[in-house]
């Protein structure tokens, strides 16, 4: 199938979908031209001219034409027609060019394998005969004869395996970019479900120890329960769409006020965080959306971490504006005592603040305080980088 065909693996392949371009059109023609002038003038011998010749010489030439969908067939016969009219002629250069031609096309849309190797044997193969038909001695012509199928069979290698270089270019950053949207939507993906779900631990938590005793803050805690959860499952469903869409819509949400913390306040009270917020400045006008929605990211996650491990332990949220970018500090006191139904950390929180923090050109650390707190210190920059994740 591959020798009919012209087709050896997926350079092969994509070489059966070719149809004839103009650049196709002028080779072939440029070639049947020559054969036919050359045909008229090699050595002032009327038996060029026959018209059997120039038929065999303008039918090799335009085989041309389909080269790129039938690299060996055009292949086999050029080369075919160009001993045909060697032998009736005489004239071992009426078609040399539509041989060259052709060896450097199958050399440079096949696979290394199949494309050299071919191309070697048929090449060997012609000079042999074109030698022993030809009007010089054997040993140099076919010593001309290999140095003339070689150079196109080079040329034809170079040109391929640039092609597979650039191909591998492009799907290495291709995959590179697949997997940046893979880890922004995990960040996502994060950000909403944990913070949810350890707002709802913590307010089932504080229902199930207040359902006996205080019935009215036992309701208020479920009630923060659905709200948190009916909030979640919006956010879940907005991401969703988003991401079937077909448009250009961006695909996380767009803060109405970069300043406003009310929301953050709000949850962390609700999960139980006594707060306290220092802010000095403010976000400019016409900094990039990337930027405050990383910021409320990254203090979100940080007090859903605050919440989870410390409880209620006393946490200060400082943030302060420069003129190049913003720098966060969420620092919070050791517990009273220790939580012994604080989940285990897997880290995943820590590193999705970190990159996004990295994405927009910035930095991010969480260590632990000599207090037996925890300190998460971030600084963005407000200028847009390259590649916003």
């Amino acid at each position: 199938m591959d020798a009919v065909g012209g087709s050896a693996g997926d350079d092969g392949r994509m070489a059966q979908e070719e149809r004839p371009t103009w650049p196709d059109v002028v080779v072939a023609g440029a070639a049947a031209v020559f054969a036919v002038v050359f045909l008229f003038i090699d050595g002032g011998n009327r038996s060029n001219a026959d018209p059997a010749m120039l038929v065999a010489g303008v039918a090799g030439a335009l085989t041309l034409l389909v080269r790129r969908r039938f690299p060996l067939l055009v292949l086999l016969a050029v080369v075919t027609a160009r001993i045909v009219v060697v032998m009736g002629s005489g004239s071992d250069q009426v078609l040399l060019p539509a041989v060259m031609v052709a060896l450097y096309t199958m050399a440079s849309l096949r696979n290394r394998s199949a494309g050299l190797g071919i191309g070697i044997a048929v090449g060997v193969g012609q000079a042999l005969v074109v030698a022993a038909l030809g009007r010089e001695p054997e040993l140099e012509e076919f010593l001309g004869e290999i140095a003339l199928a070689a150079l196109p069979l080079a040329v034809g290698e170079a040109f391929r395996g640039r092609a597979e270089r650039l191909r591998t270019r492009i799907d290495t950053e291709a995959e590179a970019r697949v997997q940046a949207e893979r880890l922004a939507i995990a960040r996502d993906l994060h950000d909403v479900v944990a913070h949810a779900l350890s707002g709802i631990t913590v307010q089932a938590g504080v229902a199930a120890h207040l359902l006996d005793r205080d019935p009215d803050q036992a309701r208020q805690a479920l009630e923060r329960i659905n709200g948190a959860g009916r909030t979640a499952l919006e956010d879940l469903r907005d991401m969703v769409g988003s991401l079937r869409t077909t448009d250009e819509a961006p695909r996380r949400p767009v803060l109405t006020d970069p300043n406003d913390l009310r929301d953050v306040v709000a949850g962390a009270e609700a999960n139980g965080v006594p707060l306290t917020v220092e802010v000095t400045g403010a976000f400019p006008a016409g900094v990039p959306d990337a930027v405050p929605l990383a910021v409320h990211r990254i203090i979100q996650e940080g007090l859903t971490n605050v919440a989870r491990h410390g409880g209620a332990a006393p946490t200060t949220l400082r943030i302060e504006h420069r003129p190049d970018g913003v720098e966060v500090r969420l620092r919070n006191e050791a517990p009273s005592q220790a939580r012994v139904d604080a989940p285990t950390s897997t880290g995943v929180g820590v590193i999705g603040m970190t990159e996004r923090a990295q994405a927009l050109g910035g930095t991010l650390r969480a260590v632990p305080t000599d207090d037996g707190g925890f300190e998460l210190m971030a600084d963005i920059p407000y200028g847009r980088p390259s590649s916003l994740s």
